[in-house]
């Protein structure tokens, strides 16, 4: 696999998934002309462009956890120098992008590459303290981009839309304290404080079922108080099996069947108000 796409983690299913990251909230407003498509493109460039500025943070750890030193290798092969060009180049281009769509679509974007800063480095490092980690990734993965896109679409103000929408950031931050469970060891070893470092494993599980449990019930309130209990059902019980991917044994194969159970989760969701 070319380095580019390892660094970008554009290999399947991860590459679907930004791509249903970056389009999902433009569902909600129901419109898809020029300016909706430009701001989905700045959502998704902005997005993968977080994965190479993680990549270069995060050399000595992936070379020592056995799933991710694929990735330390092509950080080596590309160079840092020439890496961290193009994590510049493509934040550049997302929010250039975004300025043609509307001054409320860059300020989305420039705060999705101040969160991105503030998660890899130093000295806020985000990544390394707790709970915070996991909820910075779903706030530049999940909610920012799904309001860009829904405001380019002309959605409006919506308690319902915005219960949605934190339900599906909340659900987000849960599973990534999940996915990272295999990893505890190699993240230890190099200084990584996630949930499940400080806090143990019993501890973070815990902790994440009942934030799971918390964005379900956001999630489904907000189709329940827009379209009705049916589709409050329907997107809740969807939105869940992704559970049944949070026993595997290793954290690519969580990542891989796991992410599959999302995107498909995520389709749904995003598909009831044209169904509705």
């Amino acid at each position: 696999m070319p380095p580019l796409i390892r660094v970008h983690r554009l290999e399947h299913p991860f590459g679907l998934h930004y791509i249903v990251c970056a389009t999902w909230g433009a569902c909600y407003g129901l419109r898809f002309d020029l300016i909706v498509v430009l701001a989905i493109v700045a959502n998704f460039i902005v997005i993968v462009s977080g994965n190479p500025l993680n990549a270069l943070a995060d050399v000595r750890n992936d070379r020592a956890t056995h799933d991710k030193r694929h990735i330390a290798d092509a950080v080596r092969e590309i160079g840092t120098y020439r890496l961290g060009v193009l994590v510049a180049l493509e934040m550049i281009i997302a929010l250039a992008i975004a300025t043609v769509v509307s001054w409320k679509a860059a300020t989305g974007i420039a705060l999705i590459i101040l969160v991105y800063l503030a998660y890899n480095v130093e000295p806020l490092r985000l990544k390394r303290r707790g709970y915070l980690g996991p909820v910075s990734m779903s706030i530049t993965n999940w909610l920012l981009p799904s309001v860009i896109a829904y405001g380019a679409a002309g959605g409006q103000p919506d308690p319902a839309v915005w219960l949605v929408f934190a339900g599906a950031c909340i659900l987000a931050s849960a599973r990534a304290v999940w996915w990272a469970v295999p990893d505890r060891t190699a993240d230890a070893r190099v200084g990584a404080l996630t949930p499940v470092v400080l806090h143990g494993r019993r501890h973070a599980l815990m902790v994440t079922a009942r934030i799971t449990v918390a964005g379900l019930l956001l999630l489904g309130g907000g189709l329940w108080l827009r379209y009705g209990g049916a589709w409050a059902v329907a997107g809740v019980v969807a939105s869940a099996t992704f559970l049944l991917a949070t026993e595997l044994p290793t954290t690519s194969l969580m990542r891989r069947y796991g992410m599959t159970l999302v995107i498909c989760s995520t389709v749904v969701v995003a598909s009831i108000p044209m169904l509705a």
